[in-house]
């Protein structure tokens, strides 16, 4: 069940929310997360899914919906969302829609959404042999073509489980950690 404190500080039962995701090991309830998109005034619609990344690992992505006359930019909705939730619920890809799909009995049609693009961020190249290889490994375990060395492994769709074969394949490769 969802509540949501109003301007006089009681609760308002918003409604069930029923759709979780388990990401990096946090069982998440998506609706908490549409909530607080919602909230936002350019946002009319939003609704969030756990989607597979190329490694994959589940991230979160939420569709929006402009409010009439305005215009959303992902990233200022992904800094919003950032100063309201945990880390760990800032999805990491917001999709922007002209229309919201319906199915023919007038329901949100989640077949229909999108597929995302996640946001990657300019990182410094790797320099040097060491940080080549481990940058190469790295994209490797992710499923991505490249990673910089600035990048956080677990933003970029990394988890624990992740680690530890990233971990491996590099003593594999020869490199020593102590």
């Amino acid at each position: 069940n969802l509540a949501v404190p109003s301007t006089d500080w009681q609760l308002d039962y918003v409604g069930r929310a029923d759709f979780q995701v388990k990401v990096r090991g946090f069982r998440i309830e998506l609706g908490e997360i549409d909530t607080v998109l919602g909230r936002h005034s350019d946002i009319d619609f939003a609704v969030t899914l756990g989607r597979e990344r190329p490694s994959g690992a589940t991230a979160l992505v939420s569709y929006v919906l402009a409010a009439p006359g305005r215009v959303v930019d992902p990233a200022v909705l992904r800094e919003y969302a950032a100063g309201i939730l945990p880390s760990h619920m800032v999805p990491a890809a917001i999709v922007v829609l002209d229309r919201v799909p319906l199915t023919s009995n007038g329901k949100l049609d989640r077949r229909s959404l999108p597929e995302p693009v996640f946001p990657t961020a300019v990182s410094r190249a790797p320099v040097g042999a060491v940080e080549s290889r481990l940058a190469e490994l790295f994209a490797q375990v992710l499923g991505v073509a490249r990673v910089g060395v600035d990048d956080s492994f677990f933003a970029v769709g990394g988890d624990s489980i992740m680690s530890i074969q990233l971990v491996s394949r590099a003593k594999a490769a020869g490199m020593v950690f102590t």
